[in-house]
């Protein structure tokens, strides 16, 4: 007892001593667990930053890849409207000036009006927000009227002494049958049809490219 009197303080002040080398370890080990949190914080943004630049450039790079793809297939024909027209070419003239004079003939060709989209005109724009792809795309077009000049068959046909039909005559009236089938194939509605057959085809390319299941296409 006489001992731990006379050596009170002594031990008092050990107790003190370690109790402070407790807190030391202790702010140290706090300190520590603080710098590798904030460590950890910094390199999950710092990863999610990269993820986010390599998301945004992996679509860009998909963005050029459809443009690209799309613009390989130059003017697609999407729409053909075939026909077996018939028509009658009349040429007239008066001789001297007074006296009417007429020959005609009537005839038919087969044939086909292609209409169709020029892709290399098609602009595409994607909003990562939306998941949407924009495709603007230009009108369908007129781009051939073809006639299978083995088909041509004349049904009948008035030749005037005074005003006879000529190679040109024949050329013109082929002329104005391509004009014909043209103004019909735009009035049953070709080039409408083409244009839903062009979004389809653009769409379907879309969707088959990797990574763009999840995307919604949209057309203007």
């Amino acid at each position: 007892m006489d001992f731990i009197k006379q050596n009170r303080n002594r031990i008092y002040l050990g107790i003190t001593i370690a109790a402070l080398v407790l807190a030391v370890i202790l702010c140290i080990d706090y300190s520590a667990r603080r710098k590798a949190e904030k460590s950890e914080a910094a390199q999950t943004a710092t990863t999610r930053t990269e993820k986010e630049k390599k998301d945004k450039v992996l679509i860009s790079v998909n963005t050029g890849t459809i443009r690209d793809g799309l613009a390989d297939m130059g003017v697609l024909i999407t729409q053909e409207y075939y026909f077996t027209q018939v028509e009658t070419y009349t040429k007239e003239k008066n001789i001297f000036l007074v006296i009417p004079s007429t020959s005609a003939f009537t005839y038919s060709y087969d044939g086909a009006v292609m209409a169709g989209v020029d892709f290399e005109k098609i602009l595409v724009e994607t909003d990562e927000d939306r998941r949407t792809i924009t495709v603007t795309m230009p009108s369908s077009e007129i781009q051939a009227v073809t006639i299978d000049k083995d088909t041509f068959k004349i049904y009948s046909e008035k030749d005037s002494l005074w005003n006879p039909l000529k190679l040109e005559d024949y050329n013109i009236s082929l002329d104005e049958f391509e004009t014909a089938a043209k103004e019909k194939a735009l009035a049953s509605g070709i080039l409408t049809r083409s244009d839903e057959q062009a979004q389809n085809i653009v769409r379907r390319f879309i969707q088959s490219l990797p990574g763009m299941s999840g995307y919604t296409v949209e057309f203007q």
